[in-house]
């Protein structure tokens, strides 16, 4: 864990006792956490867990790039706020104890998914005041994970949850999904009709259970070759998203609160994901691929509808993950079917696919998924990746 020079780490030892290097200290270990402010030269106070790391603050992503057994608090003054995807980013002024200001940034969620809770471009602006608490980067000085903030007048908000009406500045995009009394069941052309806004089904349910919509994938079965470039995945460096790669065709359809949009036209369906800004073209007028695909993330893609269900066939993927956050690649001779679907008596648009890839895969990897309408439009992504050092792999 990287630190600059003045900055002192507590370390806990077999004893209980805490080591900050030249003073000891008793743990206080009521409920499981050692709460105690240190006067460390840079005004940080740092909290140790005993036990295990709550689970409230466990994160698929985030765990590897910052260190969740320590809680610091700043006391913080805005210079710049990114609101922008994958992560918003808030950038703020600490001063030290002897006197030397130096400048940090605390990572957010998406802007799209914080901007459902009522966050902004204009809710943070330089020279506001605020108190900080979150965990440090694993590898950079100076950066953080939010786990709340406080205001100048004590109004304390967690991460990821809305901000009460007296902090919403600007207009903020609330996700509101579409009654389909008035949907047209087929499209002037023929088509079953597809067309429109859809977002992830499920992402309004307040308490989710086991009736949630989520999408359900089957175990992937790697080939050796498949598990060797595995085993070299490092998903604090590699991991595509963090790149502003979609990752998947599957994986980019389902992501978050992103909005999709779907546009039917006589000879081809275009997929615009929400998620990074990925454009997909579904030809509808070609029964054969052609020979000279140039190689993409999202490959060549013909359909045709069987009913009212669009078969969809697609292949010439550039090498890349079937798994993103764990590392699962596929080839080039990845091929996919998707079948899509208007289910009228769930009102979803219902999605199975099957990939398949003899060189990565042993069997067939499936999945599907469902997508409500959405009355909200999707928005531009527009990713912009501010993570810098703490997610750079080192040069050697």
């Amino acid at each position: 864990m990287t630190r600059s020079a003045q900055t002192r780490v507590l370390q806990v030892l077999p004893t209980g006792l805490i080591d900050r290097g030249d003073m000891r200290f008793t743990a206080i270990t009521g409920m499981q956490r050692l709460i105690m402010q240190i006067n460390v030269p840079i005004g940080i106070a740092i909290f140790f867990l005993l036990g295990m790391v709550n689970p409230g603050f466990a994160h698929h992503s985030s765990a590897p790039h910052f260190d969740k057994s320590i809680h610091i608090s700043l006391d913080a003054v805005v210079t710049r706020w990114a609101f922008v995807n994958p992560h918003a980013y808030l950038y703020f002024d600490v001063t030290e104890d002897s006197g030397e200001t130096n400048n940090w940034r605390c990572e957010f969620s998406s802007a799209t998914n914080i901007g459902r809770n009522g966050f902004t471009k204009e809710t943070f602006v330089p020279g506001q005041h605020l108190t900080i608490f979150g965990s440090p980067a694993r590898r950079e000085d100076h950066v953080c994970w939010l786990e709340s903030l406080v205001f100048a007048d004590g109004t304390k908000i967690d991460r990821d949850v809305d901000l009460p009406a007296d902090k919403i500045v600007g207009q903020p995009t609330v996700l509101v999904l579409a009654d389909d009394a008035e949907r047209a069941e087929y499209l002037p052309n023929g088509q079953p009709n597809i067309s429109g806004y859809w977002v992830l089904a499920g992402q309004l349910d307040t308490e989710p259970d086991d009736a949630t919509p989520r999408p359900r994938r089957t175990p992937i079965d790697s080939t050796p070759i498949g598990l060797a470039e595995q085993a070299e995945f490092v998903q604090i460096y590699d991991d595509p998203s963090i790149h502003c790669d979609i990752t998947n065709i599957f994986f980019g359809w389902t992501h978050g609160e992103n909005v999709n949009e779907i546009i039917q036209l006589d000879d081809r369906i275009i997929l615009k994901y929400g998620y990074m800004d990925f454009v997909r073209t579904i030809y509808l007028d070609i029964q054969e691929h052609p020979l000279n695909i140039q190689l993409s993330r999202g490959g060549h893609s013909i359909g045709r509808w069987q009913g009212d269900t669009l078969i969809v066939d697609t292949l010439g993927f550039s090498p890349g993950y079937i798994r993103g956050i764990t590392g699962v690649p596929h080839g080039s001779q990845l091929r996919t079917t998707e079948r899509f679907r208007y289910n009228a008596q769930t009102k979803t648009l219902d999605r199975s696919y099957i990939a398949e890839d003899p060189v990565y895969l042993n069997s067939p990897y499936t999945g599907e998924d469902q997508m409500d309408i959405s009355a909200t439009p999707s928005e531009p992504y527009n990713c912009v990746e501010l993570s810098g050092e703490n997610n750079s792999r080192p040069e050697s």
